[in-house]
């Protein structure tokens, strides 16, 4: 989870849970029925929205939101994917959901509400939206 008070720690159970019942991967989604954003301006909202089209569009886990960062892993999960990981900054996001999603792992959200920081500031920059999609647009379509 995001360490900057956005994400509620309260939420954590939501996504330990269905783990505990055989998921591998949890994601605390703002986009899903019960999820929600608090005091995001149209720029985030907008920003959000479309990187989370344009990775549906790539990979389609059948998920809502791919960039959240709570999120919940079984050890399985990490156990059999971590030698296929090699991003280095926020792509990681999108890589773990793709690697689980390639090879079959139980993907599942859970509603959370996700508010502006109460600390610090965003490490988001044009380098890291450049490297975004430089990485999307590189891995194969599912379909």
């Amino acid at each position: 989870m995001d360490a900057d008070y956005s994400h509620n720690p309260q939420e954590i159970p939501k996504l330990i849970d269905p783990i505990t019942k055989g998921c591998d991967l949890v994601v605390g989604s703002r986009y899903c029925q019960g999820g929600g954003t608090i005091k995001w301006g149209i720029a985030r909202l907008a920003i959000s929205k479309i990187a989370n089209l344009i990775t549906k569009l790539r990979i389609d886990a059948k998920i809502s939101d791919y960039t959240s960062g709570m999120r919940c892993y079984s050890t399985k999960l990490v156990r059999g994917i971590i030698n296929d990981l090699h991003s280095q900054t926020y792509e990681i996001q999108i890589e773990t959901i793709r690697q689980a999603n390639k090879r079959g792992y139980k993907i599942k959200e859970a509603p959370i509400l996700f508010a502006n920081r109460k600390k610090g500031k965003s490490k988001l920059s044009i380098n890291e939206i450049r490297d975004f999609l430089s990485y999307i647009l590189s891995i194969n379509r599912k379909y």
